[in-house]
């Protein structure tokens, strides 16, 4: 294959220093990656837009030095951005609300009908194409779900349809790519949904197929027929577990490269994504290196990881990448990152015993334990995969002390369920040396306060406990005592109680 790359996500809450960034460059080197690029979305320092550069941000200065570095020993370092979708970061900064095309509860996108919007994409453009000696600039493009929200936007899709209007919208940015001599690239599921825009883009755009649950090969072919040039690009499934799934991984990145080459693809792209919200790059790094090393020689994917992460890593990783997840139907691929959603991502670490129990409590989470001590026990002190170990363990411990704290509560005994759920302090603190751990590598400055937030829901909780009025035989139903609507006196718990049926 011509390209052989994989992608680092640096706009999910990541600001890791220039070493850290050199030593990485220099390993996926050495694993045989020829090409990685950098998704920054807004945490890069783009002078047309200074509002938008939070603390720790990659620099122009920085990638000038990589560039210079690495590109004369064979790796490229290409600049992804996102010009559309996925504009949050900017729009929910302080100067960049007028962005926005509308009100969102999840990713935001910029108006693609104002020029004055295409406009600051062409600003960010031009200052990462002088700080990036790169051929290539990725221009986004993905999960365009806002497309035709606004008044303005409306009008034009009831004229030209959503095709239409994401056309209208990146063929111009395309061409104005191509104009300043280099060549645009776009991810390909908005053309799989609206192929109709395809006709409009100019041909020299590299289209980045990503499908992470199955092939490509339909769509690669699709693009290929159409003129394209194509990348494939599977994932390595960390965003949508506990940690990563590392046989799906397996099997979603040896999919693409057989359909890459037998459909004449220019490669395959290996990407990476959200590593926040208790997931970190340190613990994955080498599982990224280890697909380096199958794409670019072949290698077998065991000894891969045993030749980049050490014996000791690769046997705790296949437990805690394959076992664990097979050990509780809460935690098995398609369940979609339920432990960490429960847990950290609702700010309220009470739901995942809400949703968990019946599992943790029993056989289920006897195994999940048992298996952490497992991958647990070979480990060095300080290894990156002893944080996601110790963040299963501490789960099913959390659900089971809860459980104990409910026990009590449905006794009457509320002095005894607050001081059990005192205890659940104690286990939260054994995730902060991983999380701070992370921080100081250039990860998540956001998640050791997310910890804290954990912590202060288990300390809002016991106050409800011991608030509640004493000598009467009504109490409100543990499940709603926990949940974030709760108000003391509402017996119906019209809020907290909506979730419960």
């Amino acid at each position: 294959m011509e390209f052989v790359g994989w992608m680092y996500d640096l706009a999910r809450e990541q600001s890791p220093s220039e070493q850290f960034l050199e030593e990485v460059l220099s390993r996926s080197r050495r694993a045989g990656y020829n090409a990685v690029g950098l998704y920054m979305e807004h945490r890069f320092a783009y002078s047309s837009a200074p509002w938008a550069a939070g603390p720790g941000c990659l620099t122009p200065e920085v990638v000038r030095r990589l560039t210079e570095r690495f590109c004369p020993q064979g790796l490229r370092v290409i600049p992804f951005l996102n010009t559309l979708g996925h504009m949050e970061g900017f729009i929910r900064a302080e100067g960049g609300q007028w962005l926005a095309e509308g009100r969102s509860s999840g990713s935001q996108q910029t108006c693609p009908s104002r020029p004055e919007c295409a406009e600051f994409a062409r600003g960010l453009i031009a200052d990462v194409l002088d700080a990036f000696d790169d051929e290539w600039v990725h221009l986004g493009g993905d999960e365009t779900r806002q497309l035709g929200q606004c008044e303005r936007c409306a009008a034009r899709v009831e004229q030209i349809g959503k095709a239409g209007l994401y056309a209208e919208y990146f063929a111009p940015l395309c061409r104005w790519v191509l104009g300043r001599g280099r060549r645009p690239c776009l991810w390909g599921d908005m053309l799989i949904q609206y192929p109709d825009a395809l006709d409009a883009l100019p041909r020299e755009t590299v289209i980045f197929d990503w499908h992470y649950d199955t092939r490509p090969a339909d769509t690669t072919r699709m693009f290929r027929e159409h003129g394209f040039d194509v990348v494939c690009c599977p994932s390595v499934h960390t965003y949508d577990a506990g940690w990563c799934f590392l046989d799906t991984s397996r099997q979603n990145i040896d999919a693409h490269a057989e359909d890459a080459r037998r459909l004449d693809a220019l490669g395959v792209c290996v990407t990476t994504w959200e590593y926040s919200l208790f997931t970190q790059y340190l613990s994955t790094l080498p599982v990224i290196y280890s697909a380096g090393r199958r794409l670019a020689g072949g290698e077998d994917w065991k000894a891969a990881l045993a030749a980049e992460g050490g014996k000791d890593y690769a046997q705790a990783a296949e437990i805690l990448g394959n076992h664990i997840p097979a050990a509780a139907r809460f935690l098995q691929p398609g369940t979609w990152r339920q432990l960490r959603d429960r847990l950290v991502i609702r700010q309220n670490p009470f739901y995942l015993w809400q949703d968990w129990r019946a599992e943790a409590c029993g056989p289920a989470g006897d195994e999940i334990l048992r298996l952490c001590d497992e991958a647990r026990a070979p480990l060095p002190a300080g290894s990156p995969l002893l944080p996601p170990i110790e963040l299963h363990g501490v789960a099913v411990q959390w659900v089971r002390l809860v459980e104990r704290a409910y026990g009590h509560y449905a006794d009457g005994d509320l002095a005894a369920c607050a001081s059990e759920l005192e205890g659940g302090h104690a286990l939260f603190d054994r995730l902060r040396p991983g999380l701070e751990q992370a921080a100081r590598a250039g990860g998540s400055t956001a998640d050791p306060v997310r910890l804290e937030l954990l912590a202060d829901k288990l300390k809002r909780v016991c106050r409800r406990i011991q608030a509640l009025p004493t000598g009467t035989a009504h109490r409100p139903a543990f499940e709603t005592l926990i949940h974030d609507a709760y108000v003391p006196g509402d017996q119906a718990a019209w809020r907290a109680g909506c979730e419960l049926a």
